[in-house]
């Protein structure tokens, strides 16, 4: 039995930009294999159409851009099938559904005679329009023509002879238009090079765009004549230029045609001008709208101003190229608002597609948004393979209402980042690193062992672990930000260098030696340093297992690939987001599955690196467990059934040191048993 699937129908409404309104709803249930043909006819009798009638099937993408996805053919239902299978924010969209355009023109049956020697019109709302001429030769049947200047009385029924029944069609101007070419009619201004008398374009708003490139392209200015609901005119702002261009509305439809064009100039070098009126910022939105379409190309407003320089020859100032590309990005992604109103739709359905996913969406007393946290499922399954460690961080958003996008990821038994959760919120302040880390513990907090949460200096994140996780969690200071702020605020050479050094150091008398070092360089500095407590920073002073994890790096690597999501609205960073998620945790399965080795490959080529040094070492053995090894004439004690030795570096990764291969060796034993669960490729 093939598999259904229950799809949503919108028609009887109307477009109001790229949103269709006021429309009805119905379902129908149809097979997931269904062909284009029987799609068709299956809308058509749910919403009680002649089978026959033209239809135009229109994917909802939810993100308001563009009025969608057409569904034409087989391959484009077959495309909707798989989105609304394999994309959560797809999972509920809708069928828009409307007439054909050639329907437009023609909405009830008419007849229309006329004297013997003038064409006799008939058409009909099936589209099938006839010419006769009076020589009883016949026309295209989608052919509909109607005489210059001749007053038409257009009826729904039969007109009977000498019938006086009120005019409802004038006629002003001859046209002639294809009806059943649908692809004559000007949707966008992409691939237009030229305009033509007869050409018909989707709107008046179009014509004007389209004239504007024009305008630009060939340096010279227009003005409106003439604009009502009937009649579009646009001439040359120089009075003796004779460019000029007329076009007409097609009745009961928003199309015009296009019917007197003339392109002559005969305008003077002199009026010719760098700053172009017609150079909007409406115009140039549609101009870089191709480019703004893939969120991970960057293209920014420097662009825009050399490329209309480029093109046009036109000179655009900072603000105007910035109005562009707000009013470009707006219509392809929908504006900031609508986005935030779809987000509790769109956590709805990523939650739907992926069990175990955990969101959370929190208001204010207006009701308006405040925060939102999400972690995905296969964050939430992979978290109890990470060592028990999350650097957390923060980082600015770009759109319209800014705010910050919280980070929070851990590291892989690979040593790759493993994002965990994310979240955002108005700033980095006490209320919002709170309510982050109040999801993080309710969806990570379950472990056994001490957490580490590692992140720069900033005072709300030291706050809210110790209000939130209390005891269970301790707070690591990322060395390389404290390294930054003393470069900063002393600009001591070599400062840095022995702040580190003292910051890495495994054993307490070598961490005494490189912070004494540092006194004799500046006092002052090593006051500044000590007045953190250097159990925050200090590997060798650590409360809990940190591993080989001194900085928040991870999480601002993290940003760095998410630097184009934060420009984009909430649901679409968010979906950016899950995409990229999906790309990683996909190439890494298949990674993971080709795995030969009893380790991870990052920590396989790791103990592959010391296996040589290990090996020149002398070993001497004082019991079972424990040996005596000298290296570069230093001796050093290692206890292998207790994983320690007194360089410490053993306990600190949970990896064997080449002190430990040395031993493991003497006892000719494998060295994956000694190395920490996160490690094991089982």
């Amino acid at each position: 039995m093939e598999k259904q699937r229950t799809i949503f129908i919108a028609y009887d409404g109307k477009w109001d930009k790229n949103r269709y309104i006021e429309h009805r709803v119905k379902t129908i249930t149809i097979e997931e294999e269904i062909t284009h043909i029987k799609l068709k006819e299956a809308i058509c009798g749910r919403i009680g159409l002649e089978k026959s009638v033209p239809i135009m099937m229109t994917f909802d993408m939810k993100m308001e851009t563009s009025r969608g996805m057409a569904i034409e053919d087989d391959k484009d239902v077959a495309e909707y099938m798989n989105l609304m299978k394999n994309n959560p924010i797809f999972a509920t969209s809708t069928i828009i559904v409307e007439r054909e355009e050639n329907q437009v023109l023609v909405m009830c049956h008419v007849i229309v005679e006329t004297d013997a020697n003038e064409a006799s019109v008939a058409a009909s709302s099936q589209g099938s329009s006839r010419i006769t001429e009076s020589n009883g030769e016949k026309e295209d049947a989608n052919r509909l023509c109607i005489n210059k200047n001749k007053e038409i009385p257009i009826f729904s029924g039969q007109k009977r002879k000498n019938d006086k029944r009120p005019l409802l069609l004038n006629a002003a101007e001859f046209f002639c238009f294809d009806l059943s070419s649908p692809q004559q009619i000007i949707r966008a201004v992409d691939g237009v090079d030229d305009v033509e008398v007869g050409m018909v374009f989707e709107s008046k708003k179009l014509i004007k765009l389209c004239m504007s490139m024009i305008a630009m392209e060939e340096s010279f200015q227009f003005k409106t004549q003439k604009s009502d609901g009937m009649n579009f005119w646009l001439k040359c702002d120089q009075e003796d230029c004779t460019w000029l261009m007329k076009a007409r509305s097609l009745e009961e439809t928003k199309m015009f045609k296009i019917t007197k064009y003339d392109k002559v100039h005969k305008c003077s070098v002199d009026i010719v001008k760098s700053d172009h009126k017609q150079a909007t910022s409406s115009v140039i939105s549609e101009f870089i709208k191709p480019k703004l379409l893939d969120p991970k190309v960057q293209y920014g407003i420097n662009n825009i101003i050399q490329d209309v320089k480029q093109k046009f020859g036109v000179n655009m100032s900072y603000e105007k190229a910035w109005r562009s590309i707000v009013e470009a990005l707006d219509d392809i992604r929908g504006s900031s608002e609508d986005s935030f109103r779809l987000l509790p739709r769109y956590l709805h359905a990523l939650k739907n597609q992926n069990p175990g996913t955990i969101t959370r969406i929190e208001k204010d007393e207006h009701d308006r948004f405040k925060y939102m946290f999400v972690a995905y499922s296969a964050s939430i399954t992979g978290w109890k393979y990470c060592r028990p460690l999350i650097v957390v961080d923060g980082t600015f958003l770009k759109g319209k209402y800014k705010g910050t996008l919280f980070v929070a990821c851990a590291k892989d038994g690979n040593n790759g980042i493993f994002p965990l959760a994310f979240g955002v919120g108005d700033w980095e302040n006490n209320l919002s690193w709170e309510w982050f880390m109040s999801r993080l513990k309710e969806t990570f907090g379950n472990r056994n062992e001490v957490l580490c949460i590692v992140s720069d200096r900033h005072q709300s994140i030291e706050r809210a672990i110790k209000l939130v996780f209390k005891e269970t969690a301790f707070h690591g200071v990322c060395t390389f930000h404290f390294k930054q702020n003393i470069k900063a605020r002393f600009k001591k050479a070599g400062a840095g260098e022995l702040f580190e050094s003292a910051a890495r150091a495994y054993r307490k008398e070598d961490f005494d030696y490189f912070m004494a070092k540092l006194g004799e360089l500046s006092p002052k500095i090593r006051e500044y340093v000590l007045e953190e407590d250097p159990r925050r920073w200090a590997r060798c002073f650590y409360p809990c297992q940190r591993y080989n994890s001194q900085t928040s790096n991870i999480a601002g690597s993290m940003n760095s690939a998410l630097k184009k999501a934060r420009e984009l609205h909430i649901v679409s960073m968010l979906e950016l987001l899950r995409d990229k998620l999906q790309t990683w945790f996909v190439e890494r399965t298949k990674a993971a599955n080709e795995v030969i080795h009893d380790l991870t490959p990052w920590a396989n080529e790791k103990l592959q690196k010391i296996l040589q040094k290990a090996f020149q070492m002398k070993v001497e053995t004082l019991t079972l467990s424990r040996f005596n090894i000298t290296e570069n004439q230093r001796e050093f004690i290692l206890d292998l059934e207790n994983r320690t030795c007194s360089r410490r570096r053993f306990e600190h990764e949970e990896l064997p040191c080449a002190l430990a291969i040395a031993a493991i060796d003497k006892r000719k034993l494998p060295k994956h048993p000694f190395c920490g669960r996160w490690y094991l490729n089982s």
